[in-house]
This record gives C-alpha cells, sequence and structure tokens, in this order.
C-alpha cells in the first residue's frame, strides 16, 4: 500500500507560560511547574514533509506503526492510539469511519483497533 494512502494521527504540542505575566522573570520557563503544555492532534492521509519535520508524534493507523514519538517515553503504538483515542473517542471513530477503518473496544478497558482495508475508490480523509 502506497504511503501517501495511508491514514495518519499526527500529534503537536506547545509550551505556554501558565502565567504570562511572569515571562519577564529571567529563567521562568525554565522552570516545568511554570509551563503549561497545548496538545493538537489531528488525522490525515498521507504524510507531508512538515508533518514529519514539524510533528512530535505520528501513528500511521493504517500499518499500526510509531513512526516518530521525541515526547520521551519509548510507547508501542497500541499504548499511544488507546491515550488519544481516550481523549475523544468520538470525533476519533468519526474520521477513521469516513477513511474505512473500524475501532474494535475490548470488554477489558483496553482498545484494539481493527485495520479495515480501504475500498478502491474511497474518499475518506483528505489532505
Amino acid at each position: 500500500m502506497n504511503s501517501k494512502k495511508h491514514i495518519y494521527l499526527i500529534a503537536n504540542y506547545s509550551a505556554k507560560p501558565k502565567n504570562p505575566k511572569m515571562t519577564h522573570i529571567k529563567g521562568y520557563m525554565s522552570d516545568p511547574a511554570n509551563v503549561a503544555w497545548d496538545e493538537s492532534v489531528h488525522l490525515t492521509r498521507g504524510l507531508k514533509q512538515r508533518d514529519s519535520q514539524n510533528s512530535r508524534i505520528i501513528l500511521d493507523i493504517t500499518t499500526q506503526t510509531v513512526e516518530k514519538n521525541t515526547v520521551g517515553a519509548n510507547k508501542s503504538f497500541i499504548q499511544l492510539f488507546e491515550y488519544f483515542y481516550s481523549t475523544a473517542p468520538q470525533e476519533i471513530s468519526r474520521q477513521l469511519k469516513l477513511a474505512g477503518i473500524t475501532v474494535e473496544e475490548k470488554k477489558e478497558d483496553s482498545l484494539e483497533s481493527a485495520v479495515v482495508e480501504v475500498p478502491p475508490g474511497h474518499k475518506g480523509l483528505t489532505t
């Protein structure tokens, strides 16, 4: 399968000060207690060069592999997907369904994704 047809979950993170009025103090943003993180997650068909360069986490949903993880911990595809799925299950399920992919939930509070082959000519997610 061509990687341009794969479905990817892409996550970006940006740091912002918890108290913007204190950023004039030298070293304020160096203290992790003073930093809040914003998480931006989206699904896309195909991977653009800027996604590869700028994203912190890239999951290939089609092949169920971790393409990139610069956040730290060495997590498996299932662990990372479970985290993202738990934050917005309806939205992720809806987007994946448009691409011909279903997510099956196990009874034991753990998820397993089952990739269903996307039919030829299917016009699900677009880039």
